[in-house]
């Protein structure tokens, strides 16, 4: 006959297994979260979301310099945890972790735990965006390419849209280039095409993108942006390039010039309105006498 000392034996290992199911089952639910998307953005929110439930914080950052992430969610505080994830000898950016008070080390415990669940997930968004960047790029001028162009400008639309900011593009025409061409061979151009690109690149804020539109133009979306800072930006661009010295194969200095349209969004006006705005803005400098900025008519 077995006694209630006997009884509590037998259940232990099952109460222990028990309570360690019980402890696990966030990291399963975290886990199953995780495998749900590619997205570097919905990634980390995720991740923020179920760890909230074990370490209570505020808001959460990630930088990851290679590719130029600088990723924000919830609010800012005057407390903070940071980590470099690393895999193997992949460095795959720093997580930071807010609140209005001071973690614990039991906290910070649990923090590491669950980012060990995050770090593969992370590994592969991280391959996953650097791959749709890749096919997204201009492979001559390392700008984004034209089919890029629509998805950021309907996130950026609808962004100003929504929050009322104010959104600005400028077109670039390269002045002549086809005597370029046509004078000192296709390699030459596409070396001034290089040229023009690092130079608007030089130029730009880091929060701008920049698009290779056709074969010689380029387009400069600009967020939160009003009509005067995109001027001004036009200007600066069209006046580094005509200062810069271009060579050609044989030595011979090139004078490059660029001709620039401005337009911004106003009320009611839709993606299409915008581009046209600044195409018909590019036509008028070209046709004004070129090397110079003109901005859109409404």
């Amino acid at each position: 006959m077995r006694t209630k000392a006997d009884k509590l034996a037998v259940l232990a290992p099952v109460r222990a297994e028990r309570n360690k199911a019980v402890m696990e089952q966030p990291f399963y639910e975290l886990v199953y979260a995780l495998q749900t998307t590619l997205d570097v953005e919905q990634l980390l929110g995720a991740f923020s979301l179920h760890l909230a439930g074990a370490v209570p914080h505020e808001g959460w950052r990630f930088s990851q310099v290679e590719q130029g992430l600088q990723l924000v969610g919830g609010s800012p505080a005057d407390h903070s945890c940071s980590y470099q994830l690393q895999l193997e000898d992949q460095q795959l950016g720093e997580w930071r972790a807010e609140r209005d008070h001071s973690f614990s080390e039991n906290e910070l415990a649990t923090i590491e735990a669950y980012l060990c669940r995050l770090v593969y997930p992370l590994r592969n968004a991280l391959l996953y965006r650097r791959a749709l960047e890749s096919a997204f790029l201009d492979p001559l001028t390392g700008t984004r390419n034209r089919g890029a162009l629509y998805s950021s400008l309907q996130r950026e639309w609808e962004l100003a849209r929504r929050h009322g900011q104010a959104l600005s593009v400028i077109m670039l025409d390269v002045d002549h280039f086809k005597a370029v061409n046509d004078t000192y061979g296709h390699a030459v151009g596409d070396t001034v095409l290089q040229q023009v690109a690092d130079c608007i690149t030089t130029c730009v804020r880091a929060s701008d993108i920049v698009f290779r539109y056709g074969g010689e133009e380029f387009l400069i979306l600009l967020s939160n942006t009003p009509q005067d800072g995109a001027m001004h930006l036009a200007e600066r661009i069209r006046l580094e390039l005509a200062r810069r010295t271009h060579l050609a194969s044989d030595g011979t200095p090139l004078r490059v010039t660029a001709s620039l349209g401005v337009a911004s969004l106003y009320d009611g006006d839709s993606k299409e309105v915008l581009l046209t705005h600044a195409d018909q803005a590019l036509y008028r400098a070209k046709h004004g006498g070129r090397n110079r900025v003109e901005i859109a008519l409404h």
